[in-house]
């Protein structure tokens, strides 16, 4: 009984002496920055985007790991919907409530070929699609994460489309 009282005592003192050893190699946060959190107004999404990139990231509901097969679907749709966002010259994010995605040539005013309106909730700016597509942005003055929440049909890959826009002006 001694014995396993030592070792046990020993274990937890090996433990606190590693837990404090990576706690000291880690660097401190001031008590502010901890306490702070970025969270955007619809200002911030306010100005004319360009597509800056693109991935696939498995939805939060999946059941399971993804399959190979679901992998190359979603890697495959994203090349199909990165081009189809290529295609415009930037989307502009308008104060009054819309948006526009931008096509090389468009006039200044005018019909536009793909454009809506939007509205901001829950710290995100949502476009008003079928797809709601979900803009948020994690740092000030940061580029903004277009995600997917809302699908038109439930077997969609959409859920599982990233794209990252970059600020114009």
């Amino acid at each position: 009984m001694k014995n396993r009282s030592k070792a046990a005592c020993a274990a937890a003192l090996l433990l606190a002496t590693g837990f404090i050893g990576a706690a000291q190699s880690i660097a401190p946060v001031s008590s502010a920055q901890a306490q702070t959190e970025y969270l955007p107004t619809k200002k911030d999404f306010i100005g004319k985007w360009k597509l800056s990139g693109s991935a696939i990231r498995p939805p939060r509901d999946l059941k399971g790991s993804p399959t190979d097969k679901d992998e190359a679907a979603a890697n495959e749709f994203q090349q199909t919907v990165t081009a189809f966002y290529s295609a415009f010259d930037y989307l502009e994010i308008k104060a009054d409530g819309s948006y526009n995605f931008h096509q090389p040539g468009d006039p200044a005013s005018g019909p536009c070929v793909w454009c809506g309106t939007w509205s901001f909730k829950n710290d995100s700016l949502w476009l008003k699609l079928e797809t709601a597509p979900r803009l948020d942005i994690y740092a000030e003055r940061g580029d903004i994460q277009m995600t997917y929440t809302a699908e038109p049909e439930k077997t969609s890959k959409y859920k599982w489309q990233v794209f990252g826009w970059s600020k114009l002006d």
